[in-house]
C-alpha cells in the first residue's frame, strides 16, 4: 500500500506506534494525524455520543477540493463541537489538524479507562522516527540500480504506451478508409451475425475487466480492521469462522461447516450440442461468527459474492452412480436423479466454510436493532449486503484475492481486445471488397 502524505505540506505520514490500540499515521512537521476508519474509538473515550453528533448535524454533504490521502476521493468537512476535521465518505477515514484529536477527547469523555492523549508527544515522535530514517537513508551507500529501473520502467511505458496510441489511430484510420471504399463482397448471412455477436462480447470482456479492476483498486486501497475496531459502513475483515448456533452440513456429503454453497448441473443435448444446463443452486443463510485477537461480529452471507473454490464434485455417467448422501441431499433439494427414460446425468458442485477456517470478508458494518448503546463497539455491528458497496465472502487471502484479480483483469482485457479485433478483421476481409 502506497505511504500516505499530509494534507498541507504533502511530506510522508510516519507511523507511530500507541498504548491505546492502532499506531497513527502522523506528519511529522505537525500538521495533523490521520486516522483509518474505526479507530477513532480506540482514542476518544465518549465513541457513542461523538458518533450520535455527526449523525444529528444533518444538512446536504459538502465536498471539498482536497483530497483523501488512503483512496484519493474528494473529502468532506466536519464540525462538531466546534472542532473542525475532515472526512472521507469513501474510506471512512479522518484528517484530524493539529490539536483536534485533543479537543475531541476533552469533550467527549465517560469511559471506565480514561484515555489520555499526548498530542504533542505524537508529533515529537514522528519528528524523531522521520529524522532517524533520513539519518539511515543517508548513511547506506548510494545505489543507482534503482533509479536505473525506475527509467526504464518510464521508458518502456512511454515507448508501449505510444506504440498502442499511433497503432489505435492507424487501425482506426484503416477501417474507416476501407469502409467509405469497399462495398459488401457478400450478402450478409448467419456468419455475420456471429461476428457481430463475438465483437460485442469481446468489448464486453473489456468492460467486465474493467469492473474486475476496479475491485481490485477497492481491495487493495481498503485497510483491513480489527474487529474491535469497526465502524458504520465499508469494512474489510479477516479472521476465523465460528457458527452462530449449531453447525450446519455441506448438502452432497454432509460436511460440517458454518457456510456452504451449492450448484447442480444437467448434461442437456447430444453430440456436439452437449452442454452443461444449472437446474439448481443456492447457498446457506444462517449467520456465522468471523473472530480474530480482538472479538468476533456476525456476518450476513446472504446476497454476498463468494469467491470459494469447489471442495467437492460428485457427477453420474458410466463409469458409476452418485454417492448416496449425494443422492440424499438432491431429495433434500427436491431436485430429482430421474427422467422418464432412464437417468439424468448430473455434475453436483459444492463449497463450504468449516469451523476455525480462515475467511476474508470485505462488505458493509450495519448496527444492529435495539443494541444497547454501552456494549463493545464491535458487538453492535453486524457486516452483511449493502446497495452501494461490494459484499465478498472468500476462504482465500487478501492476498491471494488481488492476485487472482490481477489475472483476471489482464486476461479479460487481453482476450476482449484479441476477440474484438479477429472478428473485425473478418468481416472486413470476408464480406468487404475495396472498390479501386
Amino acid at each position: 500500500m502506497a505511504t500516505m502524505k499530509c494534507l498541507d505540506c504533502q511530506e510522508d505520514l510516519i507511523q507511530v506506534p500507541t498504548s491505546h490500540g492502532p499506531g497513527l499515521d502522523v506528519c511529522s512537521l505537525g500538521h495533523g494525524l490521520w486516522l483509518d476508519v474505526g479507530e477513532v474509538n480506540f482514542f476518544v473515550e465518549d465513541y457513542t455520543s461523538l458518533k450520535r453528533a455527526i449523525g444529528d448535524r444533518g444538512g446536504v454533504a459538502v465536498t471539498t477540493e482536497t483530497l483523501c490521502p488512503r483512496c484519493n476521493n474528494h473529502m468532506e468537512p466536519e464540525t462538531v463541537s466546534q472542532t473542525s476535521f475532515l472526512s472521507c465518505n469513501a474510506c471512512r477515514g479522518w484528517w484530524l489538524p493539529h490539536g483536534s484529536l485533543t479537543r475531541l477527547n476533552e469533550t467527549y469523555r465517560g469511559a471506565a479507562v480514561p484515555i489520555q492523549i499526548h498530542e504533542a508527544e505524537l508529533y515529537s515522535r514522528a519528528a524523531a522516527r522521520h529524522r532517524a530514517l533520513n539519518d539511515t537513508l543517508r548513511a547506506q551507500p548510494r545505489s543507482t540500480k534503482k533509479r536505473s529501473n525506475q527509467q526504464g520502467l518510464w521508458f518502456w511505458g512511454l515507448f508501449f504506451g505510444l506504440a498502442l496510441a499511433i497503432g489505435g489511430i492507424l487501425f482506426i484510420a484503416g477501417i474507416d478508409k476501407t469502409i467509405r471504399t469497399a462495398q459488401w463482397s457478400r450478402p450478409p448471412d448467419q456468419t455475420l451475425l456471429y461476428l457481430a455477436a463475438g465483437a460485442i462480447g469481446g468489448l464486453g470482456l473489456i468492460v467486465y475487466g474493467w469492473v474486475l479492476r476496479q475491485r481490485k483498486q477497492l481491495i487493495e486501497s481498503l485497510p483491513t480492521s480489527t474487529i474491535r475496531s469497526l465502524a458504520v459502513g465499508l469494512v474489510e475483515i479477516s479472521g476465523h469462522a465460528q457458527p452462530e448456533a449449531s453447525l450446519l452440513s455441506s448438502p452432497f456429503s454432509g460436511v460440517p461447516c458454518v457456510f456452504f454453497s451449492y450448484a447442480v448441473e444437467e448434461q442437456v443435448g447430444s453430440g456436439k450440442q452437449t452442454r452443461w444446463e444449472t437446474i439448481a443452486k443456492g447457498t446457506s443463510e444462517q449467520p456465522f461468527f468471523v473472530r480474530d485477537t480482538t472479538g468476533q461480529v456476525l456476518v450476513v452471507p446472504l446476497g454476498a459474492e463468494l469467491i470459494l473454490p469447489d471442495e467437492r464434485t460428485y457427477q453420474n455417467n458410466w463409469l458409476g452412480a452418485l454417492p448416496p448422501t449425494t443422492i440424499a441431499g438432491l431429495n433434500r433439494l427436491g431436485v430429482s436423479t430421474e427422467r422418464w427414460i432412464g437417468s439424468k446425468t448430473l455434475r453436483c458442485r459444492e463449497a463450504f466454510i468449516q469451523p476455525e477456517e480462515q475467511v476474508y470478508v470485505l462488505g458493509t458494518a450495519h448496527e444492529q436493532q435495539g443494541a444497547r448503546e454501552r456494549v463493545e463497539n464491535h458487538a453492535r455491528l453486524y457486516i452483511g449486503d449493502s446497495r452501494d458497496h461490494e459484499f465478498i465472502i472468500s476462504d482465500r487471502s487478501e492476498k491471494d484475492l488481488v492476485s487472482r484479480l490481477g489475472w483476471q483483469v489482464l486476461a479479460y482485457i487481453a482476450g476482449g481486445l484479441a476477440l474484438t479485433a479477429i472478428c473485425v478483421g473478418i468481416t472486413l476481409t470476408r464480406y468487404l471488397t475495396t472498390i479501386l
